[in-house]
């Protein structure tokens, strides 16, 4: 069992799932290392349809978003692993310092999974704050004590491997022209986007109301992309607001490829909107002091219309509406 720095941390893990088989290997794979932390399963499905047993488990399904949410249950994605926001939500509720959020095929890779997120979310990030106009002598002006400038850190984003993430046009030309993906371990740069992928991604609840993870799948016109645009939505907002984001370790081994041709057409209606919804995100003008705020105001802000953006605008400000402000 994991111990060091996070014994006295209150941690959760959210996995979102839909296969049975799948979320009890995963399960048994880390027993060791969550045996002292609540596990929040979302199971993709009206109601429960598979047993799930643990002292510290808690097996969420469709029926639970309707009870806790009401007439805003339309508001959590189902057929889409974006259904973990939902998990994120009770992960808050039960009072967690500490929010991880995983795949059901993600499995050890040997590291401390938990306690490498929690130094890499709980050390502060130190970055310069001067650069020098030469090399050699430090020219007149620059001060002799310190030059380095400290920020929270609120996002750890791990990584993977065997199978990185890769959207289908990438995977299919890497079947060609096999590529290696080696991960870098990093603090995001301020005014920099990357792209977010949920499957390994730890957060502190400050940053809870902007961790929203998108209206995708079935139901909605665009698929695959609610972690991507969450990440753009949320890096915005914490270079607003001065807060930090490493992406890197831990690393988890992804087990399971997906179908490539299953994820062509998933992500085909998104590959457009993705090259320039950044773009949308970097003309709003923030002024809010909390992430909620900020949140609100990016819904209120984005210069994107039509029927999916004016309901999912509408879903973000729901969701900022379910934490406090702080």
């Amino acid at each position: 069992m994991e111990t060091s720095l996070y014994e006295s941390t209150r941690v959760a893990v959210v996995v979102p799932t839909i296969r049975q088989e799948s979320i009890l290997a995963f399960l048994e794979a880390w027993k060791g290392t969550f045996a002292d932390h609540t596990v929040f399963v979302v199971e993709d499905n009206p109601e429960r349809t598979f047993p799930l047993s643990g002292a510290n488990l808690v097996h969420l399904a469709w029926g639970d978003i309707e009870a806790t949410l009401g007439n805003d249950a339309w508001i959590i994605p189902r057929r889409s692993d974006c259904i973990r926001s939902f998990g994120c939500l009770k992960a808050y509720q039960a009072g967690a310092r500490m929010i991880v959020t995983l795949d059901d095929d993600c499995l050890p890779h040997g590291t401390p999974l938990l306690a490498q997120h929690h130094r890499q979310l709980f050390t502060p990030v130190e970055q310069p704050a001067w650069v020098a106009t030469g090399s050699g002598l430090r020219t007149r002006g620059t001060p002799y004590g310190r030059l380095t400038r400290t920020r929270e850190c609120v996002i750890n984003h791990g990584l993977w491997t065997t199978v990185p993430d890769l959207d289908a046009v990438t995977q299919l030309s890497n079947q060609r022209d096999p590529g290696p993906f080696e991960p870098i371990q990093q603090v995001v740069p301020q005014g920099a986007y990357f792209p977010m992928c949920g499957m390994n991604v730890a957060f502190k609840p400050v940053v809870a109301p902007a961790m929203y993870f998108l209206l995708m799948g079935c139901d909605w016109p665009f698929d695959r992309f609610g972690d991507i645009w969450c990440g753009l939505f949320v890096k915005r907002i914490l270079d607003h607001l001065g807060l930090a984001v490493r992406s890197g370790e831990p690393l988890v081994q992804h087990c399971r490829a997906s179908n490539v041709w299953t994820n062509l057409r998933k992500e085909l209606p998104g590959y457009e909107m993705n090259e320039t919804v950044w773009q949308d995100v970097d003309a709003v003008t923030l002024t809010g002091t909390t992430v909620r705020e900020c949140y609100r105001e990016l819904a209120a802000g984005l210069p994107l219309s039509g029927e999916y953006w004016d309901r999912l605008k509408k879903a973000m400000a729901i969701w900022a509406g379910l934490f406090p402000d702080r």
